[in-house]
């Protein structure tokens, strides 16, 4: 994209969605190895999903949603819905969610291997990271991680989706999702998924296993505690990758010492 074309006043709004209240409104927008826009739209606020929006395929509040945003749209629209969406042609689904059951899914990336990494903020207990496929429900508001949360125990979970991994609020209690480290620096970390804690300043970085099974703590390797409040990631051609810090403004890269 040549940014020297680009002009202020010609903006086109593709998607508007009312958020009912002021947090959990997510942020996201990724382009995939598939050329489709993914938009990760949080619950819509307050506490514990008041109105079941995580499990209401009807709305696209607690959902990731794929647009073409490339293709040309029928007239008086501003998008097309691509017809592989998996809820296409569904009468009790919006067609352009991909997958739903989340909370705030405010940081999220396409692995090497165009699989698509999500970090998803928890309630009271637990923060997770998933890798999210084409029409699976990830739980919320009936789970938190794998965790019952509505009701407490003995919750429904037939269809849903358990996380790669979780840590409990022992640890964190905002998880900032990164991207897969591919760059020479760091043979250690190589095709490892980084990601952080907002509120606590801890790093972690994980494998991206394939068969999909959950991930045990010895897996997990700490990168530390850091007096930060990471807010996003970053990576450059080479790979390498970067964090921005909110309290002070501030960009890092991830490096050896």
């Amino acid at each position: 994209v040549d940014l020297r074309s680009a002009h202020p006043r010609k903006e086109k709004v593709i998607l508007a969605v009312e958020q009912p209240y002021q947090n959990h409104n997510a942020g996201q927008l990724a382009f995939g190895p598939d050329g489709m826009l993914y938009i990760g739209f949080g619950d819509g606020g307050l506490a514990d999903d008041p109105r079941a929006h995580g499990q209401n395929m009807k709305t696209m509040l607690g959902s990731i949603v794929r647009l073409d945003v490339d293709s040309p749209p029928l007239p008086g629209e501003s998008y097309v819905t691509p017809h592989d969406n998996p809820f296409v042609g569904h009468d009790e689904a919006l067609p352009e969610i991909w997958a739903l059951g989340f909370r705030n899914p405010w940081r999220y990336s396409f692995a090497p291997d165009g699989r698509l990494i999500v970090a998803d903020v928890g309630q009271n207990k637990w923060e997770e990271v998933s890798v999210v496929r084409r029409g699976e429900n990830h739980g919320w508001n009936i789970r938190e991680a794998d965790h019952c949360f509505s009701p407490k125990k003995d919750c429904q979970v037939e269809g849903m989706t358990d996380p790669l991994y979780s840590y409990s609020h022992q640890e964190g209690s905002s998880i900032t999702g990164g991207y897969v480290y591919t760059g020479k620096e760091i043979t250690s970390l190589y095709e490892r998924y980084i990601f952080a804690d907002f509120t606590s300043g801890r790093m972690w970085a994980i494998p991206l296993p394939q068969t999909g099974e959950r991930l045990s703590p010895k897996q997990v390797i700490s990168l530390g505690k850091w007096p930060l409040l990471i807010s996003t990631f970053g990576r450059d051609q080479e790979g390498n990758l970067y964090l921005a810090d909110f309290a002070a403004g501030r960009v890092f890269k991830i490096s050896l010492p």
